[in-house]
């Protein structure tokens, strides 16, 4: 079967096995009496999602399948954009490369710097770094070592160090990555498809005010599998699927220069969410940024569960931050297409922050369901069988969220990945319950400190202590 058939299989099958679920749900709540009301909330995650995940495959098939059309092969699959319809493909291939610059804040990176080095070794003389208050030996070893390292001994966290930095480069420089320092950029045989060179190329011919590559984590543990599945599909399905109206990331995004020095200077300066909010701001002044999964980037996950949790907490304070404070900004981009209106409006807005309470209670519901069930296998029906305490919703729930990880896994994973990451799908609808945790110790974060000046939980972007928070590191995967 073709590329063009599969795209439209995958949201078929979706929608065709949602809709004997609910079917088959219906025939079991009559014989065994259970709530409907209940199963739909408890389910609200799933339909969500399955019915996102399959407009979210139309819409990125939609943005190259001309290119594909054209050309025959699907050079530009992994692109959000139709990068030939911009710039021809001869034309590209003979229009000199700007110069450009790759530009990073850095906050007491000494026990890191013998990897950042190795990492960045070859593009030594394109990076210009900012230390941003560091108070260790940073600062000396790079400068020792050759490296171009500015320092004015303040602490401006990180949206405030690039807009300063910004100030120092050469005016000549009309394109720069901004990249923490823990990323590290793949080769042709790790991943990427094509190198940096062409990569910043298509970029600046074409005039988009940015570009996000793909990021994937770096195997390590059985957590980090859960965050590889996760970052595959917000990048390679989220960010694909929004056109040219995608969304920068906090751990490498390619700009154009003038672009991000009017969108800081018009920046909180928060380093929460800090590159959504550099998103808004520019599409919200009519300016075009896109999705480029041909390179391929890497960094790290948390590591452990504290961090985890401690950055989830901070991603979700800084979502509603930004979507409170910039919504005249997102009103003006929903505006731009009916599928920025979904996603903006409806999928952030709505389905995001506005419906976040009645996911709190879907989950529940699917805890006390799991609960029941286990109890009804193996402690000889304890709890009490009520509708709310049915062993069908968590069934219901777990088997719809299997299926859609695999139709998900073979349609949205590189090939090479899969084997890493399938051992967690048929546990991801737990991961992705657990979120509503972070989740809402963030949006209480934000409500605490508007209203009284305190947070109900201290994360670390905040940490005056931790380097890889000040760096941004932990910037939306969607």
């Amino acid at each position: 079967m073709s590329g063009r058939g599969w795209s439209l299989l995958a949201p078929l099958a979706v929608c065709g096995l949602l809709a004997g679920w609910i079917a088959l749900s219906v025939v079991n709540a009559q014989r065994v009496g259970f709530s409907i009301l209940v199963y739909a909330i408890a389910n609200l995650i799933v339909y969500t999602d399955a019915l996102d995940f399959a407009l979210r495959l139309y819409m990125r098939r939609r943005h190259t399948a001309a290119a594909s059309e054209i050309s025959g092969v699907d050079q530009l699959a992994d692109t959000s954009i139709d990068l030939d319809a911009i710039a021809p493909p001869e034309s590209r291939d003979v229009v000199p490369l700007l110069p450009y610059a790759i530009i990073a804040s850095v906050f007491n990176l000494e026990d890191q710097i013998d990897d950042f080095t190795a990492a960045f070794g070859p593009y030594r003389d394109r990076v210009w770094l900012i230390s941003d208050g560091s108070t260790d030996n940073t600062v000396l070893r790079l400068t020792q070592a050759g490296w171009r390292c500015f320092d004015d001994g303040v602490n401006r966290r990180k949206p405030g160090a690039i807009r300063r930095l910004l100030e120092r480069i050469p005016s000549d420089i009309e394109t720069v990555m901004v990249i923490d320092p823990d990323i590290r950029i793949r080769g042709l045989k790790e991943g990427s498809t094509i190198d940096l060179t062409r990569f910043i190329s298509d970029f600046q011919q074409s005039n988009a005010a940015a570009a996000c590559p793909r990021i994937m984590i770096e195997p390590d543990g059985f957590l980090a599998r859960f965050q590889s599945f996760e970052y595959a599909l917000a990048f390679r399905v989220g960010r694909r699927s929004l056109g040219d109206l995608s969304i920068t990331s906090g751990g490498v995004s390619l700009y154009r220069r003038d672009a991000l020095v009017r969108t800081l200077n018009e920046h909180s300066l928060s380093v929460y969410a800090e590159d959504f909010e550099n998103a808004v701001i520019m599409l919200s002044r009519g300016e075009r940024i896109y999705y480029d999964g041909r390179l391929v980037v890497s960094t790290e996950g948390p590591g452990s569960v504290q961090r985890w949790f401690s950055q989830r907490v901070g991603w979700y304070h800084g979502l509603i931050k930004v979507y409170i404070e910039r919504f005249p900004e997102v009103l003006r981009i929903s505006r731009r297409s009916a599928f920025a209106s979904y996603h903006y409006l409806l999928y952030v807005g709505v389905l995001s922050i506005g419906m976040h309470l009645v996911k709190v209670v879907g989950a529940a519901v699917l805890l006390i369901s799991l609960l029941s069930g286990i109890d009804a296998l193996l402690l000889d029906n304890i709890v009490p069988r009520q509708s709310l305490f049915e062993p069908q919703y968590f069934t219901a729930a777990i088997s719809s969220y299997l299926a859609l990880g695999v139709i998900a896994l073979f349609t949205s994973v590189p090939k090479r990945e899969r084997s890493y990451v399938a051992p967690v799908v048929p546990m991801y609808l737990c991961y992705a319950l657990v979120h509503v945790i972070p989740m809402t110790v963030g949006f209480l974060n934000y409500f605490a400190l508007r209203f009284f000046h305190r947070r109900i939980y201290q994360d670390h972007y905040e940490s005056p202590t931790d380097p890889n928070m000040l760096n941004g590191k932990m910037g939306l995967p969607q």
